[in-house]
């Protein structure tokens, strides 16, 4: 292992538009610059097509992995998106790769996470054998992989990795950090907790431009007086990153795979 290397594959600095330039000036962090959004999309196709990748695969996925192969193919169409924010300039990563937190116990006590790569090449099936797969291996190794001894420690270290990490792109194991430990954006389960609906923070460290909720499935009446099962997504995007126009291309991209699974989500889709 090189004691000092490359941190992410980067492509740019990226040409952006004057209102684009303006954003990134506009705010100075992360939590100034933080936009909460609520998508609510029907979730009937979404639950037939998980159901025949179970009986075509013998991997039954969540809506969990349904969003997060939503997500990975909504940024490999908006590659401008996929960026990484260093130095006040945009560069896009040549991967799409989505992080999952992962609870190391079932108390709760200890938090890591697992970055699916490449996950816009995965089938929805696909991203929840290797997040599985992943996480069980994590839990038995027992290491989170960030080694935050105490709290002074971890400001100066959080701080010292971020530019390090981030702003020069350099990684070394003295860290004490994984090598791209964040991927392009997160995706997070709220189902386990029976929310329907919470709004995840952006981590200053992990410098995504976009993390989503994914919350639990519900019933509403219809105009009809009829049920339809509906998910609700918390997302919050960094507005100097993603703004209104590619927030809106992100929500019309996500809205049309619900709609139509085997239509975005098949092998041969463009």
């Amino acid at each position: 292992m090189a004691w000092l290397s490359r941190n992410i594959p980067l492509e740019g600095p990226l040409t952006l538009s004057p209102w684009r330039r303006m954003a990134l000036s506009a705010w100075p962090t992360v939590s100034d610059a933080s936009v909460l959004g609520v998508v609510e999309l029907s979730a009937a196709p979404m639950l037939e097509y998980i159901r025949r990748e179970g009986e075509r695969t013998g991997v039954r996925p969540a809506p969990l992995h349904f969003v997060a192969k939503s997500l990975a193919d909504t940024f490999r169409q908006f590659p401008d998106v996929n960026c990484l924010l260093r130095a006040g300039r945009l560069y896009r990563r040549r991967d799409v790769d989505i992080f999952f937190p992962v609870a190391m116990d079932p108390k709760g006590w200890d938090l890591s996470g697992v970055v699916v790569r490449n996950a816009d090449r995965l089938s929805v099936a696909e991203i929840s054998r290797e997040l599985t797969s992943a996480a069980l291996e994590l839990r038995r190794a027992g290491d989170t992989g960030f080694q935050v001894k105490n709290r002074i420690i971890g400001r100066v270290l959080m701080r010292t990795a971020g530019f390090f990490l981030y702003t020069l792109n350099l990684w070394t194991p003295a860290l004490g950090f994984p090598r791209d430990a964040f991927g392009s954006a997160a995706v997070t389960d709220l189902a386990p907790f029976g929310a329907d609906l919470a709004f995840p923070p952006l981590l200053p460290i992990a410098r995504l431009p976009l993390v989503v909720g994914v919350g639990s499935v519900a019933e509403r009446y219809g105009p009809d007086g009829k049920t339809e099962k509906l998910l609700r997504l918390g997302v919050v995007f960094d507005h100097r990153v993603i703004d209104g126009v590619y927030a809106g291309r992100i929500c019309h991209r996500i809205r049309a795979i619900f709609a139509d699974p085997e239509r975005h989500l098949s092998r041969d889709a463009t």
